[in-house]
């Protein structure tokens, strides 16, 4: 099958979809597909490329920051991408387009071109869904027309949790949704963890955002001073400046690393340092880092909130949290550190979970399925 994949972000541009979308493109490829990628420039990468046979076609867009688009940088996207959608639809004849965010990636559906004939798959991250971001409300509602036409135009709609997929019922309970989760590579570094030391390292991967629960996770290490706990912060945002001021009004300045943005290679390298991750967000889909975690072999303290539960058996591969509770995440840092034992059993569980559940291979067969029915269902329409 020839492909066309569309995603407002791309590495390093964005959150855990932008990865995700290249992670499966990747892999459709090594599976003997043919799969361009439509996405917005960054300021790493402007120019056309191909990245291990994925042809990447890019255009300019606004963007407030890295992790951070904003209303504007979203739908400049949309504005920028019209014109060369339309170009590599005349040009190519694509077998299916697999859209990630019905919003605002899945508005190019509603254009007028040549890629209106292609059947597509809309991929459903969080944001995208009433319900989900409590910032983006009145937006969904003014759109929800929109987000319904989109979903119902799509051959599939696929959520990356049960969770997500229940929101989305929600607001279209016509529309089938399918759930696959997002996948993890295991990590290229191999772990480095207590065994050369004698402090236990805390690890959050997350964009610096209210609703990520960093706060907590700063107040929560300030409470427990009976452990060498440290932190390492991997992330930029909005609230990176908030953050390190909370860090310091607590004391714990001196425990709390800020790495900012982070490269892959880095990110490998934290991972491999790193004796727990922790997850503290108030509202999560299906968490890339935390199940990039996984497949590093850390043991994993999450809230008890969406896409989480699916992935963390409290007391078999983790331990689940209350969101917004410093005492409830203090406590669950403190049993982990004082407890390697309990810390190896949990990293061995979800060494094993991740390769056997959320491999890319694994999540790619499932779109290819997906894709492969799509064509079929187009053939047959097109004959009758």
């Amino acid at each position: 099958m020839h492909l066309l994949f569309l995603n407002y972000e791309f590495p390093p541009v964005g959150g855990g979809a932008a990865y995700a979308s290249l992670a499966t493109a990747r892999e459709l490829v090594s599976m003997g597909h043919r799969v361009d990628f439509l996405t917005t420039a960054t300021p790493y990468a402007e120019s056309d490329a191909e990245i291990d046979g994925v042809r990447v076609f890019r255009v300019r867009s606004y963007r407030r920051g890295i992790h951070e688009s904003g209303i504007g940088g979203a739908l400049s996207f949309i504005v920028c991408a019209m014109s060369r959608l339309r170009a590599i639809a005349r040009r190519t004849r694509y077998d299916a387009c697999h859209y990630y965010f019905g919003l605002p990636t899945g508005l190019l559906t509603r254009l007028p071109g040549p890629h209106q004939y292609c059947p597509y798959v809309i991929s459903l991250r969080g944001s995208d869904v009433p319900g989900y971001d409590p910032g983006l409300q009145w937006q969904h509602r003014l759109l929800l027309p929109v987000t319904r036409r989109i979903w119902r135009g799509a051959h599939r709609v696929v959520a990356n949790s049960h969770y997500l997929r229940s929101l989305a019922i929600a607001s279209a309970p016509d529309v089938v949704i399918d759930v696959i989760s997002n996948g993890a590579a295991a990590p290229d570094t191999s772990p480095v963890r207590q065994e050369t030391r004698t402090d236990v390292r805390v690890l959050a991967v997350s964009r610096l955002i209210a609703r990520k629960g960093l706060d907590v996770l700063i107040r929560a290490l300030a409470s427990v001073r009976s452990a060498d706990l440290s932190i390492d912060i991997a992330g930029d945002g909005p609230c990176d400046a908030a953050l390190r001021r909370l860090a310091t009004a607590c004391g714990v300045a001196n425990r709390v690393r800020f790495h900012g943005f982070v490269n892959r290679a880095g990110l490998s390298s934290l991972y491999a340092r790193a004796d727990i991750f922790v997850q503290v967000s108030n509202v999560e889909s299906c968490s890339m880092a935390l199940l990039e975690a996984m497949a590093a072999g850390l043991p994993i303290v999450a809230t008890k909130v969406g896409g989480n539960t699916e992935l963390i058996q409290e007391g078999l591969n983790g331990l689940l949290i209350e969101p917004g509770s410093v005492n409830d995440l203090s406590g669950a840092l403190l049993a982990l550190a004082l407890d390697r034992p309990r810390r190896q059993r949990f990293a061995a569980a979800n060494s094993s979970l991740a390769q056997a559940r959320f491999s890319w291979r694994t999540v790619s067969r499932r779109y290819e399925a997906i894709f492969q029915e799509a064509v079929q269902a187009s053939a047959s329409s097109t004959i009758r």
